[in-house]
């Protein structure tokens, strides 16, 4: 991160410079404003929120959470104002010093796709396609419906309930946590958009900030994208 966010934005919020941003997808958009359920709901168009974390990840901000929630709670402090969340709790250090006008979006080509979700939940056994080779047996005979698992308190427990099990036995999913990865990939139905053109938008922000901004676009400190990390694009900044 070259320039501390502090230093452009603990001075009073300023809108004296406009330029108009145009954001070029290279590649198709999934853009999930509130968290989802079974069917991830992509929007047409990209919220403020997203195009600040744009924004943000042009200029390098990229910061821990406990750092991020420190500055957010001095902003707060110095402008007055509380901070706005996204519907997935992302709370931008931009949020008081830039703003949008009404977005042009461009013709659209919508579908819908399987996207790989990460989970972490009781369901690893059934979820998870990699597992340790000592699992084998025991999972063989788990599809075969002889032993099953459950999270019941009366479930087997012990080392040895993997290996010395008989048919019928009900085994703890503790027992077979160790043999599975931390998270499990599930192929979830997500929203997606082509646009056809560039997006465009009216930005308003002070000098600094927009020199800052100018810079970043040209030549950014990391990947920029919108919604999933897989929605490439392009930023570019006209006066």
């Amino acid at each position: 991160m070259d320039v501390l966010p502090l230093e452009l934005l603990l001075p009073p919020p300023d809108f004296g410079t406009s330029g108009l941003l145009e954001v070029t997808a290279l590649a198709p958009l999934s853009m999930v404003a509130k968290m989802p359920g079974k069917y991830y709901t992509g929007q047409s168009k990209p919220t403020e929120v997203m195009l600040l974390g744009a924004l943000e990840n042009a200029l390098g901000w990229h910061l821990g959470e406990i750092e991020r929630n420190q500055l957010i709670k001095t902003l707060e402090k110095k402008h007055k104002r509380k901070a706005q969340a996204s519907g997935v709790g992302f709370r931008s250090l931009l949020q008081w010093h830039v703003r949008f006008g009404v977005m042009v979006v461009p013709p659209l080509l919508h579908y819908d796709d399987l996207w790989t979700q990460h989970l972490k939940g009781k369901t690893f056994v059934d979820g998870s396609r990699n597992y340790d080779a000592q699992a084998i047996p025991f999972m063989n005979a788990k599809r075969g419906g002889k032993v099953t698992t459950s999270d019941a308190a009366k479930a087997r427990k012990g080392a040895d309930a993997l290996t010395d099990f008989q048919e019928g036995d009900e085994i703890s999913i503790t027992v077979l946590r160790p043999y599975f990865p931390q998270y499990y990939s599930s192929p979830t139905l997500r929203g997606y958009v082509e646009p056809q053109e560039a997006y465009r938008v009216r930005i308003e922000t002070s000098a600094a900030l927009a020199a800052a901004l100018r810079a970043a676009i040209a030549d950014p400190a990391a990947p920029l994208y919108l919604g999933s990390n897989d929605g490439w694009i392009e930023l570019d900044w006209h006066e």
